[in-house]
């Protein structure tokens, strides 16, 4: 972890966004591929690169990307002896770093893997990046480093609505919440937000709140799915400096999701914490060899969520049963910012308090899952004992 944190000195926030990506498309690519899918197609819209530390690109989203998708392709032929295609196209805008894109994948062939590059702004490519796309499932990766025009409900509207698709999408939070109050910037946030949202006598965390709702409920109105999201901090603090939004049209896209950005937030943690030590010393000149790797605010938002959880079940539940299916499961991690973690070990500790019954199965046994989730009409039920 180490080494890998010093690779991305000076860019922390990109090792986060790159971990959720990395690990996300393993699980996602391997699920599609094995239902049946011959053609997976990937769409990255801001590719770059920008700050690639080697010529092999792999601390960038273009390295990453290939890399993933080639040990996809081969898991699905050696694993469950599945054929299919992958198909990779990469746009950017720049003239500059579109020619070090055209150089990188022209230098270095990637097999089986149908990799393209195509300049200018994606937003005016719209028609081009659907015939490109066919009638295949797409991972349409969005990542902007401004907001304007660019990843609005309106801006994306032809690919918002079309089938077969998901999406990863960055919200430069920061930026949204500096500029959101001037009042030349109204147009902006139409495009965005989909209005205004009123902000009056709001507290930064309340706030921030309402504009990511805003954006994700605007975001669905087209899409017609479901939204789930991560926040990146800015290194040093505990401020959000942008959100990745997720949409997908499957409920079990939300879990899998939910438990790939749980990975990222523990190497968040790690980052924040190495970061601190790293400003640390380079202040004073000396380490703290005695730091903890888990700072206390850290602990604290652990400790938060399960605590939140544990009063989110107690209100969600009644007396009557409720079935938690793949579907339920998907609305309570959707309308939450709780991981599938903390919502297993809060309904562990109901159960060992016995304010939560399963009426279907014996969970004391389980150890990690207390709650499976299984599709409408097979899976458990559970209520309040009373007690």
């Amino acid at each position: 972890m180490r080494r890998m944190l010093d690779a991305y000195s000076g860019r922390e926030q990109a090792l986060i966004k790159h971990t959720i990506l990395e690990s996300y498309l393993q699980r996602l690519f391997v699920i599609v591929g094995r239902n049946k899918c011959s053609v997976i197609n990937y769409v990255d819209c801001f590719s770059g690169p920008w700050q690639a530390s080697d010529e092999k690109l792999a601390d960038t989203s273009i390295g990453i990307s290939l890399m993933q998708i080639a040990k996809c392709r081969e898991y699905l032929r050696t694993t469950f002896n599945r054929e299919v295609t992958f198909r990779a196209l990469y746009i950017e805008r720049d003239p500059a770093s579109f020619q070090k894109l055209q150089n990188f994948l022209s230098a270095n062939p990637h097999g089986d893997i149908e990799a393209q590059a195509l300049q200018g702004d994606y937003t005016t490519l719209t028609s081009e990046i659907l015939a490109w796309c066919g009638q295949h499932f797409t991972f349409f990766f969005v990542y902007p480093t401004g907001f304007k025009n660019v990843v609005g409900a309106r801006t994306m509207r032809p690919l918002l609505q079309r089938r077969e698709s998901e999406f990863l999408i960055n919200l430069m939070y920061e930026f949204v919440n500096r500029f959101i109050s001037l009042e030349k910037h109204a147009p902006d946030w139409e495009e965005l937000l989909g209005g205004i949202p009123e902000l009056e006598g709001l507290t930064p965390d309340q706030r921030e709140e309402r504009i990511l709702t805003s954006y994700r409920q605007d975001l669905k109105q087209l899409y017609g799915g479901r939204t789930a999201y991560v926040s990146i901090q800015k290194p040093g603090t505990d401020r959000t400096l942008y959100y990745l939004v997720y949409l997908t049209r499957k409920a079990r896209g939300i879990d899998v999701f939910k438990q790939e950005a749980e990975k990222m937030e523990i190497v968040q943690r790690v980052m924040q914490q190495e970061y601190k030590l790293r400003q640390r010393a380079e202040h004073t000149q000396t380490s703290d060899l005695f730091a903890d790797a888990t700072s206390e605010s850290a602990l604290s938002r652990i400790s938060d969520n399960k605590l939140s959880a544990k009063n989110y079940l107690m209100e969600t539940l009644s007396n009557t049963p409720l079935e938690i299916s793949v579907d339920v499961w998907a609305n309570i991690l959707e309308e939450t910012h709780f991981f599938p973690s903390d919502l297993q070990t809060a309904m562990k500790e109901l159960v060992a308090e016995g304010k939560v019954e399963n009426l279907d199965a014996d969970v004391n046994q389980r150890s990690k899952e207390i709650v499976k989730r299984l599709y409408t009409g097979k899976s458990e039920r559970w209520r309040l004992t009373g007690k």
